[in-house]
């Protein structure tokens, strides 16, 4: 009989893991998903964040404050402020794999939806978001997929690592990028 439970118990355990699984996972997006399922697409700066305790969700979640540099799709205005989950408040956090993280002063290009309670969030998790660099074209602004950053650990010298590494993208221009994504914007 403690056998027969364990056995349950270990089978609960495994099927509550899968659905956690599917739930942290999302479905690729092209770059014509990710501009038409957005309300805005924007350049911009991030110039500031909170962190505040929602009841009505009882998670912790950080809002960003972007000063917007180009509006690519609709019009956001100069100053947005983009809402994701996760956090840290006093010691506690909550972390949500896969969501975008933001840091004071960094460039990126976000594509972005209105969600329940009008926050703003990033269409398709990271994959909403492209970090923009010159420091890999000097004097030339270029943008890189924030979803490249591959969150899967794999063996040295397995053939999974060699197959994530052959889907990175090259960086793209900024402005052939924007420009891109305003004729989607257009034809759609």
């Amino acid at each position: 009989m403690r056998c027969l439970n364990r056995f349950w118990i270990l089978l609960a355990t495994l099927f509550l893991s899968a659905i956690c699984t599917l739930a942290a996972t999302y479905r690729s997006m092209s770059l014509d998903a990710l501009v038409a399922n957005s309300e805005y697409v924007v350049y911009g700066r991030v110039v500031g964040s909170h962190v505040a305790w929602d009841s009505a969700t009882r998670a912790i979640w950080t809002r960003t404050e972007i000063q917007v540099l180009d509006g690519a799709k609709g019009r956001p205005g100069n100053l947005i402020a983009v809402t994701e989950p996760g956090g840290v408040i006093n010691g506690h956090g909550e972390f949500y794999p896969g969501t975008p993280q933001f840091r004071l002063n960094e460039e990126v290009v976000l594509f972005l939806y209105r969600a329940p309670g009008n926050r703003l969030r990033v269409v398709g998790s990271s994959q909403g978001m492209y970090n923009v660099s010159t420091y890999l074209s000097p004097g030339q602004r270029v943008v890189v997929s924030a979803n490249q950053e591959i969150q899967t650990v794999y063996p040295a010298g397995s053939p999974s690592l060699q197959t994530a590494k052959s889907r990175i993208a090259a960086p793209q221009v900024l402005s052939s990028f924007l420009r891109a994504i305003r004729e989607k914007a257009v034809a759609k």
